[in-house]
């Protein structure tokens, strides 16, 4: 639709933390958007409908980061929204690495590997 519907904006969905649940239509995208960056774990996976919403993507890229750094980051975010450390640190054990481990099976489809080796902060 945003390529298609130029005389109006386009409406797309957000994920509020707090809630843990996405919000439809809170983004608004006016028709003189010339680029959309948007983020999503499955994005190049062969389950349907995936491949289905990839076909949609001018460019679809997968950013490595250090594994350590990317636990912290989401232990910490975890905690930000109302999780004890404890429940954030188990959710990351139980959910988010499974997940990761998933997703990473699937980087050498992307169209650009984006190291971020270079760029992170000293968290580990």
């Amino acid at each position: 639709r945003i390529r298609t519907e130029l005389d109006n904006p386009v409406y797309a969905p957000d994920f509020e933390r707090v809630l843990e649940q996405p919000i439809a239509a809170s983004i608004a995208i006016d028709p003189d958007v010339r680029l959309v960056v948007t983020e999503g774990n499955y994005l190049l996976s062969a389950t349907l409908p995936w491949p289905v919403i990839r076909e949609l993507m001018a460019e679809v890229w997968y950013v490595e980061l250090d594994n350590t750094v990317r636990r912290n980051r989401l232990v910490a975010r975890h905690a930000a929204f109302g999780k004890s450390e404890a429940e954030a640190r188990r959710w990351v054990a139980e959910v988010d690495e499974p997940n990761a481990r998933q997703i990473a099976l699937t980087r050498h489809l992307a169209d650009l590997l984006v190291d971020m080796a270079g760029f992170e902060d000293d968290e580990r």
